[in-house]
């Protein structure tokens, strides 16, 4: 009877320290943290942004729309996901109708916000750093380019998610 007692004692020690090793890690992915903040339809007066989980979880698919009269055009499709190397989240998007073909992105969150370094390859081809501050209105996107060593002002807006 001692041995059973003994028994179930180390497995239960053994069960705790497992479940208390397991609870200890944190189980939110850099991309789960960047789908928490920027998944959904978004919307400013004339462009619109839709980001959707992809396949498990794993990707963010991404569009871009813009205004023309009366009708969303689509303007550059996309993708978001996890780096293998550990080194946050990287995104891929190609673009039409607009001074840019390809941008590649090197994306954190940093508090409510989701940082992107990214390079662009087309008329507007340079390095940029590209700001979504979210808060309880949506987010204010900032478009950056990095010249001379100097973050310079491109564009901006703010965005409100859709109902």
């Amino acid at each position: 009877m001692r041995f059973v007692i003994r028994m179930a004692a180390y497995l239960c020690l053994g069960a705790l320290t497992f479940g208390s090793a397991v609870a200890q890690e944190d189980p939110t992915s850099p991309l789960e943290t960047f789908g928490a903040l920027a998944v959904g339809e978004w919307n400013a007066p004339d462009s619109r942004h839709v980001l959707e989980w992809g396949v498990g979880r794993k990707i963010i698919h991404s569009r871009s729309y813009f205004l023309s009269g009366q009708e969303w055009v689509l303007v550059s499709e996309g993708i978001w996901y996890e780096d293998p190397s550990g080194s946050g989240v990287r995104g891929v998007s190609v673009a039409i109708e607009m001074p840019v073909d390809l941008f590649e992105y090197h994306s954190e969150v940093r508090g409510e916000a989701i940082v992107h370094r990214l390079v662009s390859y087309g008329a507007m081809g340079g390095e940029y750093r590209e700001t979504w501050q979210f808060d309880d209105e949506g987010y204010r996107w900032t478009l950056e380019q990095d010249k001379d060593g100097a973050l310079q002002r491109v564009m901006g807006g703010a965005y409100r998610r859709a109902e």
